[in-house]
């Protein structure tokens, strides 16, 4: 009887051992199945949140996908919500994306895109290629940003073959350009939410920001000033590396550097502004700057329309009157490099190494200035033109910010040639009234961004979507040859023939080639991919980064 007692007793403890073994298996399993779109994931670690900061002067009252400054920072470039047919490479080489593949016919008049069969809309309908027809004439139509003007002078139609292809049909044969600069920065929103808005900078319904991109919207916090993302654990290019993106606003670039350096933010939205501000990261623990190409576009633009502005040799006088080291010195804190005369930052692959770089020769502008007759003839220090008016100019200055600073900087080295130039701002509205509608101003800096190159060099007048002066039919023969290229080395031949002119005709002259820099807690995450000149927050990055340790 013991032993059948004892045999009875085993058993019954074993039963109990393999019934808490049982229960505790499916409490760690359930542990382990945290909905990822909630913060979690399949494994048992912890959710990986990354805050970023991002600086502008205001926070739009409505918030959506195709409102700046959401629509600047949040999608276009850095594929957070919203992704295009392609995106960009680090380089800003187009990649496919959202199309999986494309042609392009011979006659560079027409792409053909297949889609991603495995695409849907963060409320779950699939990504079809009626949205690609939708979304290029709905930014057409509504004259969103530069890319609806492009598109509503040379979009001619999108037809739809099937569920997920479609063809792009061009009134001008740019194909080519059309995917290197549209296909990357137009990204695509869902027809079945976008067809009832009829005023999209204006619509506040929380379906606006719904896209097909790596991160969910979650909310944006007026109180906190901080928008809110999610990890989309159904997008088709696989999940993100991180659950949940927190973008918190700031209103100047010294709170956002403050809170950088406190360890509020982890990384900022963007690349820092100046490398001026350098100094006040450096030796910043847990912090780390990295210095990388910036194919931006700081250029002096010249209004053809007034003497002697529409003289080359005057011109040139101005462009040795220019000391551009000072300008790389005191305005990037030595991250740069004096510029060529082809404008072209030497980072851009098309950019021409053989062109020389802009000279300051003080000595040579003031010759150059006496042999056209500009004379101080009241000997006041200003140079007197033929009919004694004074050679007096103005120059446009968009912000109060580095521009103004630039600005400040030109007067002073131009009142060294005898020249009296006078730096001038006022609200935004009144200086694009005056430089994109009335052409009447004498000089403004611009700022080009990179990828839309050959829309940016804002100096001739014979194109459509220019808003320059210059009325040169060389000028548009040249820059109608880099649009209509149809590979990489037509691109790159057309673009050499137009830096040429730029270097001998200066319709505008470089001030400056700078670096970018991308400061980051590098105590916190690593193996970021930067977008070179718009920081370290690109597409590839919410696949690669990691935190640190992690």
């Amino acid at each position: 009887m013991r032993i059948y007692r004892l045999r009875y007793a085993l058993i019954c403890i074993t039963a109990v051992f393999i019934i808490i073994l049982s229960i505790s298996m499916q409490a760690i399993a359930a542990d382990s199945g945290t909905d990822k779109s909630t913060g979690g994931n399949e494994s048992d670690r912890e959710a990986v949140t990354l805050r970023a900061g991002l600086y502008t002067q205001e926070y739009p009252s409505v918030f959506n996908a195709l409102r700046r400054p959401s629509y600047n920072q949040l999608n276009e470039l850095f594929a957070v919500t919203h992704v295009g047919l392609a995106v960009f490479g680090p380089d800003f080489t187009p990649e496919p994306c959202l199309a999986k593949s494309w042609d392009v016919a011979s006659d560079g008049r027409s792409i053909k895109f297949h889609l991603a069969d495995n695409a849907t809309w963060h409320d779950g309908t699939p990504v079809r290629a009626e949205d690609v027809k939708f979304t290029y004439e709905y930014w057409r139509d509504n004259q969103l940003y530069r890319q609806g003007g492009w598109l509503n002078e040379y979009l001619d139609r999108v037809d739809v073959e099937d569920e997920f292809t479609g063809t792009v049909y061009l009134t001008q044969p740019y194909a080519y350009y059309f995917i290197k600069s549209l296909f990357p920065s137009v990204y695509i929103v869902p027809k079945h939410i976008w067809e009832k808005v009829d005023k999209p900078r204006e619509y506040s319904e929380p379906d606006g920001m719904i896209g097909c991109g790596p991160f969910i919207f979650e909310k944006i916090d007026r109180d906190a000033d901080t928008a809110y993302f999610n990890a989309n654990p159904d997008y088709f290019r696989g999940s993100p590396a991180i659950d949940r993106i927190e973008w918190k606003h700031y209103r100047t670039v010294d709170s956002t550097l403050l809170a950088l350096k406190k360890g509020d933010i982890d990384v900022i939205i963007d690349e820092a502004p100046s490398g001026v501000l350098v100094p006040s990261l450096m030796n910043e623990k847990g912090l780390t700057i990295e210095v990388g190409p910036n194919p931006g576009l700081p250029l002096l633009i010249f209004n053809y329309k007034k003497y002697p502005l529409n003289q080359t040799m005057f011109r040139r006088a101005l462009s040795y009157a220019i000391d551009y080291q000072s300008l790389v010195d005191a305005i990037e804190a030595g991250y740069g490099e004096v510029p060529g005369a082809g404008i072209l930052p030497s980072c851009i692959v098309e950019s021409n190494p053989g062109i020389l770089k802009l000279e300051f020769n003080l000595t040579r502008s003031n010759e150059i200035l006496d042999s056209l007759g500009f004379l101080d003839s009241n000997a006041d220090g200003i140079r007197n033109l033929p009919d004694g008016s004074e050679l007096q100019f103005q120059v446009i200055a968009w912000t109060d910010g580095k521009d103004m600073r630039v600005a400040e900087m030109l007067s002073y080295m131009f009142k060294k040639a005898g020249i009296d130039l006078q730096p001038y701002t006022n609200e935004l509205s009144v200086l694009q009234k005056m430089v994109w509608e009335d052409r009447d101003y004498d000089m403004h800096i611009d700022f080009h961004d990179p990828y839309m190159t050959a829309l940016g060099f804002a100096t001739i007048d014979l194109v459509p979507m220019q808003y320059g002066t210059c009325t040169d039919p060389q000028f548009s023969q040249l820059y109608n040859a880099t649009m209509s290229a149809k590979d990489p080395e037509e691109l790159k031949r057309a673009v050499y023939d137009l830096q040429d002119y730029y270097s001998a005709e200066l319709p505008g002259i470089a001030l400056y080639w700078s670096k970018s820099i991308y400061p980051y807690r590098s105590d916190r995450f690593e193996d970021w991919v930067p977008l070179e000149g718009y920081g370290l927050t690109s597409h590839q990055s919410w696949f690669n980064v990691k935190p640190v340790n992690g």
